[in-house]
């Protein structure tokens, strides 16, 4: 996930002491307990893919959680009808369940995002 949802995932996680950030991204021991609770299991890495790494987000200027465990909760949130994606594109759309789900993982209010996004002229 990237965009103004990736980006309030990653300052989420790194407010909660689950994402350390001092160099680069690292779970910490929190964080991957919980990762483990939402996703069932830690997420392999595979090949050179670290578990956690940051990407700067294009559009926000501010980087947002990728790695395998990027990957691994974008799929997630989609498999559980979290986000959904706009056409075939990478850009997603989140839905009541997602709302409920970011606000009680990571009390993000997606609400907020929208409006955020709404007043940039839709960005």
């Amino acid at each position: 996930m990237a965009g103004r949802l990736g980006v309030a995932v990653a300052d989420a996680l790194s407010g909660r002491g689950l994402l350390e950030r001092r160099t680069g991204f690292a779970f910490t021991e929190a964080g991957t307990s919980w990762l483990e609770d939402v996703l069932g299991s830690l997420p392999g890495t595979t090949g050179r893919r670290p578990l956690a790494r940051q990407c700067l987000d294009w559009t926000e200027r501010r980087p947002h959680l990728a790695g395998t465990a990027g990957a691994a909760l974008c799929l997630h949130a989609l498999d559980q009808g979290w986000v959904t994606r706009i056409g075939s594109g990478r850009a997603l759309t989140v839905g009541p369940a997602g709302a409920e789900a970011f606000s009680r993982l990571l009390n993000i209010d997606v609400a907020a995002l929208r409006l955020s996004l709404d007043d940039c002229g839709g960005m």
